[in-house]
């Protein structure tokens, strides 16, 4: 509420996020506004002018004109907004990347505090998304990207909105998928340049979770979930061309797409639900080129899939209850399955190695013996701190996982 109106902001699903101004003396009397954006929140406001935050900076609403413009000052990028407060003709904006920008509205100027210098205690994030190729290793967070480098072990905080769920290193370049439907970003490190969003995606279709390389079609493919119109997405993405392409449930109106592998040129799609009814752990083979389906196989699991891996004609499904089914991609039928509840319950990931494919839980890093799928443990007690599921990589034949906040790197040689 500001100065007797109420100033409403919503979030975009199928459309953009709006902006609304209703005069509490007179309720019929409002005025709607689309916005460019996903989100609108944080109020403050001067005499003339409302501002607000979205993802694509602070916004300003013109009381006079009923007109929302950007507002525009010599300063950094904001990222994620946290906060905003109005004093005195200065915005104080509060950024996910951990400063505070003092804008002057009138001069169109800014001051940046750097919370961590200014006293402010800071701790590792739990990580997200986890990338290696060319000599370094990338962690994803909230606000920040973690580069590595393997040779010198030098840190470098890369600044990305929102958060990096999911990555992937190809020629060279780190590609992430961004949550909140930032869609998918790049970085090359042999630019030094911050991170840029390299393919944007419709609004609803908001959460990657997954991310996989196809080499055949030379794409990019990511597993997405839509947090407000359920079901799920298949996003493609070309390097070379940078184009892209989004197919909206292939699977189904329920299940949203956890996990992508690909081989020959084939992805192929495991599917959660959010919800407590309808189907899950569908499996679904898919030309990425066309997003039109090959076949797909139900494995009869009582929760969704959790990850996939495929090694030769067998696609190795997790699901989020610690079951394994083993699925022949050439007869299509369902091969083998087992408990592995010991090593894995709840979300996991899976990589191959070696010829060997390895999945690691919130707690253990194993593997899967090519010929019986027997499971092994290769690391107990491993207990990453993981915000959304754990993940796993691999660089040069060594592994690259979470213990706690540590990066580790994991160097496994089983004698089959």
């Amino acid at each position: 509420v500001m100065d007797g109106h109420l100033v409403v902001g919503t979030s975009g699903g199928v459309d953009p996020a709006k902006f609304a101004v209703m005069d509490l003396k007179d309720l019929s009397s409002y005025t709607v506004v689309p916005t460019d954006g996903n989100t609108v929140k944080s109020f403050a406001a001067d005499e003339d002018r409302i501002y607000f935050a979205s993802e694509t900076g602070v916004n300003a609403y013109s009381k006079a004109d009923k007109t929302i413009s950007p507002l525009e000052f010599d300063g950094p990028d904001l990222g994620e907004i946290w906060g905003v407060d109005h004093v005195d003709g200065k915005l104080a904006v509060v950024s996910g990347y951990g400063f505070v920008a003092e804008i002057d509205v009138s001069d169109k100027t800014s001051v940046v505090t750097d919370l961590h210098d200014a006293g402010a205690v800071a701790g590792p994030q739990a990580g997200m998304g986890i990338a290696a190729g060319r000599g370094y290793v990338y962690l994803g967070g909230n606000g920040a990207i973690s580069r590595r480098s393997l040779r010198t072990g030098e840190v470098v905080n890369l600044q990305a909105p929102g958060e990096a769920k999911d990555a992937e290193v190809i020629e060279g370049c780190l590609y992430t998928g961004q949550y909140n439907a930032q869609g998918i970003w790049r970085y090359d490190p042999a630019e030094r340049q911050q991170p840029r969003q390299a393919a944007h995606f419709p609004s609803e279709q908001n959460r990657p979770l997954d991310t996989s390389w196809d080499p055949d079609n030379e794409l990019l493919l990511v597993g997405v979930q839509s947090d407000t119109e359920g079901g799920g997405a298949l996003w493609t993405y070309s390097p070379k061309t940078g184009k892209s392409a989004s197919y909206v449930n292939p699977i189904d109106d329920f299940q949203l797409v956890r996990a992508v592998v690909n081989r020959d040129g084939v992805a192929y799609l495991g599917g959660d639900n959010a919800s407590k009814e309808g189907p899950r752990a569908t499996v679904v083979a898919v030309d990425p080129v066309t997003g039109k389906e090959k076949w797909r196989v139900d494995p009869q699991q009582s929760a969704g899939v959790a990850a996939l891996a495929v090694q030769g004609r067998n696609l190795y499904g997790l699901t989020t209850a610690g079951k394994l089914f083993v699925i022949d991609v050439k007869t299509r039928k369902v091969v083998h399955t087992a408990d592995v509840g010991s090593v894995s319950k709840g979300f996991a990931a899976m990589v191959v190695n070696r010829g060997v494919v390895y999945g690691v839980s919130d707690t253990t890093l194993f593997r899967f013996h090519p010929k019986t799928f027997a499971v092994t443990t290769v690391v107990a007690g491993i207990n990453g701190s993981w915000y959304s599921g754990p993940h796993v990589n691999v660089h040069r034949g060594r592994l690259y996982t979470l213990r706690d906040h540590n990066l580790v790197e994991v160097d496994d040689r089983p004698s089959h």
